[in-house]
């Protein structure tokens, strides 16, 4: 079985998960920025070509979809703000959660509010990539 290397982003790096935590970070706040800016080409190279994501919605999109809506700006953010980060990394894989708060649109419908999000990363070939990302609407206290 698998042991998680890492398990919280705040957490100095340590032993064998300390590259792959600071990586996976780094990713993460680089597919934040891209995100903002609606940077297709960063996100295009962020995301796998095999990428699927779950929209707030329950629709399931692809890295094309994503790219198209990104593009055409029926998906678009006036605040993106992923907070309490943790993540695990399993070799080259890992799998990173966050509370995010969106000010925006998915897909052309309203979106704004906090969502948990889960995110998948695989290295391949030596680079990180986002194989999935799930967001589902935070519970509210």
């Amino acid at each position: 079985m698998l042991q998680p290397a890492a398990q919280d982003a705040t957490q100095k790096p340590a032993g064998v998960g300390g590259n792959a935590e600071q990586e996976v970070t780094q990713l993460a706040d680089q597919y934040t920025a891209a995100l903002k800016g609606k940077d297709a080409a960063a996100l295009g190279r962020l995301w796998a070509d095999d990428l699927t994501f779950i929209t707030p919605g329950g629709a399931v999109q692809t890295k094309a979809q994503r790219l198209a809506d990104i593009q055409s700006g029926a998906t678009k953010f006036e605040t993106l703000e992923a907070t309490d980060r943790t993540f695990r990394v399993y070799g080259d894989a890992a799998v990173m959660t966050t509370l995010t708060t969106v000010k925006g649109q998915y897909s052309g419908q309203e979106a704004s509010g906090q969502y948990r999000v889960t995110q998948v990363y695989v290295r391949r070939g030596g680079a990180w990539q986002i194989v999935a990302i799930q967001m589902t609407r935070a519970a509210q206290p």
